[in-house]
This record gives structure tokens, C-alpha cells and sequence, in this order.
């Protein structure tokens, strides 16, 4: 979604460009501000929480859509919002550490699967992320929690569904 800019509010785009409805909903910049800030901590803190675990961002993205089914490269580099190359790279030292396997095959067209050791390094992670962000629940309160469920559809609208890890 575009929005386009006014001194005192945004006027919300649809997703194809076009001016909504003169009764859309007008978005204050405090707005967006405030929310720009809390996912710039949001992700600091889940880039913070990744440092220990025994494998890259990236590696644990990959491994997680993997979970779903094989993969070529560029469906992997499309989906995490890299080019093909960096996406080979990210695959190349995974294969190395005996995480995914690449079919056999012409380079173009070729998958990448996740071997038994990959998805043991998965669950790991999913494990360890489970139990860290289970502890920053600690101390909130039901309400804080109800409010937590009732915004992660609202996310969801904004960035897409969640990938299941």
C-alpha cells in the first residue's frame, strides 16, 4: 500500500495506485512514526535473539520454507528479497554444512531440499525462538496478551502471511 503525503495526515492508496473513496481513512504521521519505531526495535531485537542460534537469518528462512518442499534458488531468493546469486551463496554454505541437498540436473530448474541434519537445525531453531519469545511474554498481562492476538491479523494485512517455521 502507497500512501501519499499532506502536511497534517496521509491519504491511504489502494494497492493499484489509485485514490481511494473520499471517506478513506486518513492516517496520521505520528501514526506511522510511532510504528516505524516499534519495527525497527522488533527487529533489532529478533536480529539480536538469531546471533546465538547455530545458524544465519537467512539459513533459518531458507530452512523453514524448505520444511514446506523443495525449492529452486530463484523461488528462494523471490521469496526472502534477494537476487539469485546471493541466494546461491546462502544455499552453497548450507550444502557444506550438510543442511539441503540440490537435485541433479541442469543448474536452471534444479530444487534444493532439506536434508535430515537441515531439519533437525530447524526444529532447533524453531525450539529456541519458541522458548525466547515465550520469555518476553512473561509479565504480560490477559489483556496485554488479548491485545497481542487481536493486531497479529492487522500484521498479517500489512506484510503478508506468516511463514511457518
Amino acid at each position: 500500500m502507497r500512501a501519499a503525503g499532506t502536511l497534517g495526515s496521509l491519504r491511504l492508496r489502494v494497492s493499484d495506485g489509485h485514490e481511494p473513496d473520499r471517506g478513506a481513512l486518513m492516517v496520521s504521521p505520528d501514526l506511522i512514526d510511532r510504528a516505524l519505531g516499534r519495527f525497527l526495535v522488533l527487529g533489532q531485537a529478533m536480529r539480536r535473539d538469531a546471533e546465538t542460534l547455530p545458524v544465519s537469518v537467512a539459513q533459518s528462512a531458507v530452512l523453514a520454507r524448505l520444511r514446506a518442499g523443495p525449492k529452486t534458488v530463484g523461488e528462494l531468493a523471490a521469496a526472502e528479497g534477494v537476487r539469485a546469486p546471493s541466494m546461491t551463496q546462502i544455499i552453497n554454505r548450507m550444502e557444506e554444512a550438510g543442511w539441503v541437498t540440490r537435485s541433479e540436473g541442469p543448474v536452471r530448474g534444479r530444487t534444493v531440499q532439506i536434508t535430515k541434519a537441515g531439519l533437525a537445525v530447524a526444529v532447533e531453531v524453531r525450539q529456541q525462538r519458541t522458548a525466547r519469545l515465550a520469555r518476553r511474554f512473561e509479565g504480560l498481562s490477559a489483556d496485554d496478551l488479548a491485545v497481542l492476538e487481536a493486531v497479529l491479523p492487522v500484521l498479517d494485512r500489512m506484510f503478508g502471511a506468516p511463514l511457518s517455521y
